[in-house]
């Protein structure tokens, strides 16, 4: 069995960081190491840390950034010092199941995956629960390479991931997140592309930890199991505002065209082992932008001429097929003709909006 190495980051975690360290030294499978990137906490954190450190039964390698480097960033350099055959994530405020490294291990062995992600209970800040990540959950337990899709979202704390992963470091700086089209990708958004791009991905529907969810919780996006009254007013309102709606479309764009722009580079390189899937990667996620281009190119287009004759040569391309628009081509079309080029509901206004260049 692989060794494991803890990758986590800290900020200001003193109010729930000592649960979440006494379930990582009950694990029935214990780590090699921890590796804690903190990013100038002012509380408790370190000295929790350093008693935790004197009594852990794994060492418990603890590095303090001079300056913030803001928790993607932190993700990033933690994961760059670990040593192990396999790294976990781990958040500063969660509570892992015993089994939790052991189970999934032993699962990423079995199917020869690069990397495994599981489901959790969603709990709030006492640990009592409300809801579970199964939603989340991809559609097989095994997934082969590209078949997830790129705008899946993971939870960081779920994954673990093969360390040959971590050669791909320094392109990081090169990835754009597609919640901003500006920052750079979170490290589990990073970690799932690579992963999913470059082999197969294993997803455990097993809840193997406890997600608290609090008033401090670092992570900016809504919880996603918010009620689906909720969850329907937003997408309503996303829908109804469009320069919100083309923003966030222009934002996949970019973020798909940086992703193929990475896979390129690496395909590029003849010693890399994962050229080939690389390769492959590349074209698929260029496919992706273009299509992501020219559906924005017809919600933009200002007469229903112009308009139909986008669909058209969306659908003629195959841009509809289920495969090409992960797994919601159908619904894409039907969306794209009713919304797009027929505006049944009135959302956009019939004026040209300019695009953003790519970084």
């Amino acid at each position: 069995m692989r060794s494991v190495s803890i990758a986590m980051a800290t900020y200001n975690g003193a109010a729930y960081l000592a649960d979440q360290l006494q379930s990582l030294a009950r694990q029935t499978k214990l780590p090699a190491e921890l590796v804690v990137a903190d990013d100038g906490s002012t509380d408790e954190t370190l000295a929790i840390l350093a008693a935790f450190s004197h009594s852990a039964p794994f060492p418990v390698h603890v590095v303090r950034n001079d300056s913030r480097l803001g928790y993607r960033a932190n993700f990033m350099k933690a994961v760059g010092l670990c040593t192990s055959d396999l790294i976990a994530y781990c958040d500063q405020d969660d509570v892992w199941f015993d089994s939790k490294l052991q189970h999934c291990v032993e699962q990423l062995d079995a199917s020869g995956a690069l990397m495994l992600y599981h489901n959790a209970v969603v709990t709030d800040s006492a640990l009592v629960a409300t809801d579970t990540l199964d939603k989340h959950g991809a559609p097989a337990a095994y997934n082969p390479p590209l078949t997830m899709s790129p705008l899946s979202h993971l939870f960081g704390f779920t994954i673990l991931f093969d360390r040959r992963l971590t050669q791909f470091i320094p392109l990081w700086e090169k990835s754009i997140s597609y919640l901003d089209g500006q920052s750079r990708e979170a490290h589990d958004q990073w970690t799932c592309f690579l992963a999913n791009a470059l082999g197969a991905v294993f997803y455990e529907a097993q809840p193997l930890a406890n997600y608290r969810r609090h008033g401090s919780t670092a992570t900016l996006t809504a919880w996603a199991g918010a009620p689906f009254v909720a969850r329907a007013l937003n997408a309503l309102h996303v829908y109804f505002h469009s320069s919100e709606f083309l923003a966030r479309w222009e934002n996949q764009a970019i973020m798909l065209e940086h992703r193929a722009a990475i896979l390129d580079e690496i395909a590029a390189d003849c010693l890399s082992p994962f050229a080939n899937e690389a390769r492959a990667g590349a074209g698929k996620y260029h496919g992706y932008a273009r299509l992501h281009r020219d559906r924005i190119a017809l919600y933009k287009a200002t007469t229903v001429g112009a308009r139909l004759r986008r669909f058209r040569g969306i659908l003629a391309s195959g841009g509809y097929r289920n495969a090409d628009v992960w797994a919601k081509g159908t619904k894409s079309a039907l969306k794209d003709l009713l919304i797009g080029v027929l505006r049944t509901n009135r959302i956009l206004p019939n004026r040209t909006q300019p695009t953003p260049t790519p970084n």
